[in-house]
């Protein structure tokens, strides 16, 4: 009897800004990278809003999202369709006990250790040649509220990114990322929150994504979250692809940040313009990375 075709996993990307700022020419042209290739390789596209840092998020950020993709043209296939939406029913803070889940199987693999350290303290401690800090011996309590759970990373581990692009790349996330925190300490009484390695991870294996297209500065989190899915058993995130594009700058040569200022999407959309100039910026982009630039 013939064993029947297995049916392969449909293509899936992903955008996932977070409302932290209102957004600008770089995320745009994020935006219309993955939406051409997804076009482009029949892909489910979804809008995935990452919102754990709710200290940051304001409503207005949320709809600047929504506003920014309508002016661009781009029209996500799953996802929140309006701020309410997404508030009702697409919020990470509803999937906050599937990542703490795994920071739990993180905890039973002796992956983790708490870490009372302050980020003044952890750069201190790089600025004078040390990539780690004491507490990754000391034993301290997981269950201290005060201290953080840092990931231990193997320092002489490397991992393979599959490019969309080129051929893979090799690297070592220690080199990067050092002991990155993947669950935060309790503060003022509130809960301790996954970080955003864990959670990215998280919703991308869950979500089936197939290929994510990020900026040129995430390649070490794309180093870290393929150890982390390496530590927790998340076979298929080994296969996903990615590309890694270069970064659009500000006049002054620094990376674009979000900001209320005139470099925002919203400020172009009020000054009447049209998104054609990033749509011929991310198409440009687009050929460079077809050509193997």
């Amino acid at each position: 009897m013939p064993v029947p075709a297995v049916r392969p996993a449909p293509a899936s990307t992903r955008l996932a800004p977070t409302p932290s700022g209102l957004l600008h020419a770089g995320n745009a042209v994020n935006f219309l990278i993955t939406d051409r290739l997804a076009r482009r390789m029949g892909a489910r596209l979804r809008l995935r809003i990452d919102d754990l840092d709710a200290e940051r998020e304001r409503e207005a950020y949320v709809q600047d999202i929504f506003e920014a993709l309508e002016w661009l043209g781009v029209h996500p296939d799953v996802g929140p369709r309006d701020a309410q939406d997404h508030r009702l029913h697409w919020s990470q803070q509803a999937r906050i006990p599937r990542y703490l889940e795994l920071a739990d199987a993180l905890r039973a693999a002796g992956a983790v250790y708490g870490c009372g350290c302050s980020r003044q303290q952890r750069a201190a401690l790089h600025a004078a040649g040390s990539s780690t800090c004491p507490c990754r011996s000391a034993g301290h309590d997981l269950d201290d509220p005060v201290l953080a759970w840092r990931l231990r990373v193997d320092p002489g581990a490397s991992v393979t990114i599959v490019s969309l692009f080129g051929a893979p790349q090799t690297g070592r996330p220690f080199d990067h990322l050092p002991d990155p925190v993947v669950l935060g300490r309790s503060m003022h009484g509130r809960p301790r929150r996954p970080a955003y390695q864990l959670a990215s991870l998280a919703d991308d294996v869950d979500h089936g994504t197939t290929f994510i297209v990020r900026g040129a500065d995430l390649f070490p989190s794309t180093l870290l979250q393929l150890y982390l899915a390496g530590v927790l058993g998340l076979s298929t995130f080994a296969a996903v692809r990615f590309v890694h594009h270069p970064l659009l700058t500000g006049a002054d040569g620094a990376k674009l940040s979000k900001s209320e200022g005139a470099d925002s999407l919203r400020a172009m959309r009020l000054a009447g313009q049209g998104p054609q100039p990033l749509v011929q910026r991310a198409e440009a982009m687009l050929r460079r990375l077809d050509d193997g630039a």
